[in-house]
């Protein structure tokens, strides 16, 4: 209903409120009674809109969230097929890890524990990249090839509500911008392979929390999908 028709709405009904008390007080004679009830529905009508509008709306305002957060995952799975699982690859060649990362990426569906759970892990776990030539200069094409793609992602607005993925744009963006900074290989200091290994290990490690993620919903969602989807990584 446009405005007006609302307005119309809301008078109509305030005036059949009216006549159905003036009704009562002319059948029945008693307008005390009639002002009592009248005043005591007065009274609950602040208790009905706290009710309806803090713990209903809230409640509403939660499952749109979770229907948004639904409709991107397909957006963000998109992410690694196309770039994600190459980069979790070619940075996890270079970087000396424990057991638990080679198998959450191997067997993240299947590792045992919620998702969060897992991410809590990958958060404190050991990771130390030792970047080299080839690794990087494979990364930076990667990326680089990719770069339509990554800010198409990250142009959607429902994107931001995913907060540990979009960290991790801002990760690889951040690459991004080193790589157009720094140049090749040939280029870099010391200090620069520093640098970048300590930016490789944070994206890394963003990757992984994601990929976990992704490949449960995947798994559970879309099982052939995630089939094929999980011989990227392998």
């Amino acid at each position: 209903m446009d405005r007006k028709t609302t307005r119309r709405v809301v008078l109509a009904l305030i005036v059949l409120s009216a006549a159905i008390y003036l009704l009562q007080v002319l059948i029945f004679h008693d307008e005390r009674t009639t002002v009592f009830y009248l005043l005591q529905d007065l009274a609950f009508m602040p208790v009905t809109i706290a009710i309806a509008t803090l713990v209903v709306g809230e409640l509403v305002d939660e499952r749109e969230k979770k229907e948004r957060l639904e409709k991107t995952k397909m957006l963000t799975s998109s992410f690694f097929t196309g770039i994600g699982a190459f980069l979790i690859r070619e940075i996890l060649r270079r970087t000396d890890a424990d057991d638990f990362v080679h198998e959450v990426v191997k067997n993240g569906a299947e590792q045992s524990g919620t998702v969060r759970a897992i991410q809590r892990q990958l958060e404190n776990v050991k990771l130390n990249v030792h970047i080299d030539a080839a690794g990087y200069t494979k990364i930076q094409q990667i990326i680089r090839s990719n770069q339509t793609n990554i800010l198409v992602i990250a142009s959607n607005p429902l994107i931001i509500e995913h907060e540990c993925f979009s960290e991790m744009l801002w990760g690889v963006f951040h690459l991004m911008d080193e790589f157009r900074l720094r140049g090749s290989w040939d280029d870099l200091s010391e200090q620069d392979i520093g640098h970048f290994n300590q930016d490789f290990e944070k994206v890394l490690r963003l990757l992984l929390m994601n990929w976990v993620g992704n490949v449960r919903y995947l798994k559970e969602t879309y099982p052939a999908f995630y089939a094929a989807a999980s011989t990227k990584i392998e």
